[in-house]
């Protein structure tokens, strides 16, 4: 009996998590890092703010704010965004995405869809940094692409001051 008990647990740990299909999953946070040179974008990426509170509910909807600070070149970009889809992958790594309400980007006006993914990595200081990725911008159908595929990050993820929390 024991055997097939010890059995039983290594074979749902082997299952790879996903809510994604599921519901009452939630991810929030404060982060801020900064992308040094040199990067693949060429210039150093200042990420003032990312701060988020998203809940993906048993219906498979998502509710929720993120607001994104970032700073290239000296010039500060802000995006608010309502979010649309949420899913949590491998038990601690979230990936959110919504429509912009609120943009200073001409290049990036309200209705483009945006989205970013983090890691709660745990807590104390023995743990290692959270980490997320930049958000990146779009269409409907790329957001919710992006929510549903359990992919991990192109570009980063780079660790992070501050703290996520994924549920």
């Amino acid at each position: 009996m024991r055997k097939l008990s010890l059995l039983a647990v290594l074979v749902v740990l082997a299952i790879p998590h996903a809510s994604a299909a599921g519901g009452g999953a939630s991810a929030s946070g404060g982060v801020h890092w900064t992308i040094p040179l040199p990067n693949p974008f060429g210039v150093e990426v200042q990420n003032r703010t990312l701060s988020f509170a998203a809940q993906r509910h048993a219906d498979g909807g998502a509710s929720g704010r993120f607001e994104y600070h970032q700073v290239v070149e000296g010039t500060a970009f802000i995006f608010n965004v309502a979010v649309t889809c949420m899913a949590v992958y491998d038990g601690n790594r979230a990936k959110i995405g919504g429509v912009v309400e609120v943009s200073n980007d001409a290049t990036i006006p309200p209705g483009t869809f945006a989205w970013f993914q983090v890691a709660d990595n745990g807590e104390g200081a023995n743990a290692p940094p959270d980490w997320s990725t930049l958000v990146g911008f779009g269409t409907e159908a790329e957001n919710e692409a992006f929510c549903t595929s359990p992919a991990l990050p192109r570009f980063g993820p780079w660790d992070v001051d501050g703290n996520v929390q994924v549920r």
